[in-house]
């Protein structure tokens, strides 16, 4: 009698799934750190932590943190605890020029509520940059093939016998002929 393998070999051997959900983050987290952020709290609950209309005309770029003191090199008396600790982050924002006037004056609604989900008092500044937004890229829906398009390239295809095959590549064919028109103009 054949011994069975060990359903521990087995499991090993299994390549591992991971969600991209997962990874996107481990991913990315250079280029955040380069600009500021510590997590991509700020960034992907930006629509909740500045609500609907801000989040329509602005968006974050990065979070500037001021650079630490060699308390040896500072020619200024201890100050104490307190001064060090207010000095804060200041996050940099951009807008369309013409709501500039808007999101300044929402800048301590946004100091409070970026704080807030932060969960500590890091952002003390708001720096608008006056810039268009990118429009979001929205899917375009494809429309469904005619079947009079189909029907006339299948009767191109005389010479192939297998019906499934020759509707398979008059449907291909269609939307070639379609994705051409589309990207020439016409």
């Amino acid at each position: 009698m054949a011994s069975e393998p060990d359903k521990s070999s087995l499991l090993r051997k299994r390549p591992r799934v991971n969600r991209l959900a997962a990874l996107v983050p481990e991913m990315i987290e250079p280029a955040l750190r380069q600009r500021g952020f510590a997590s991509t709290a700020v960034l992907t609950e930006w629509r909740e932590i500045v609500g609907e209309a801000l989040a329509e005309r602005t968006a974050p770029l990065e979070i500037r943190w001021p650079k630490r003191r060699n308390p040896a090199q500072d020619a200024r008396p201890n100050q104490g605890r307190m001064q060090e600790k207010a000095e804060g982050a200041t996050l940099v924002i951009h807008c369309p020029g013409a709501f500039a006037l808007e999101a300044q004056m929402a800048s301590g609604r946004i100091i409070e509520a970026t704080n807030r989900r932060l969960g500590f008092r890091a952002i003390t500044r708001i720096e608008i940059r006056q810039a268009e937004l990118p429009k979001p890229v929205t899917a375009r829906v494809e429309q469904p093939l005619s079947e009079a398009q189909i029907a006339e390239i299948a009767a191109e295809l005389d010479d192939i016998s297998d019906e499934s095959l020759k509707r398979a590549l008059a449907e291909l064919g269609a939307g070639i002929a379609r994705k051409g028109r589309r990207s020439t103009g016409l």
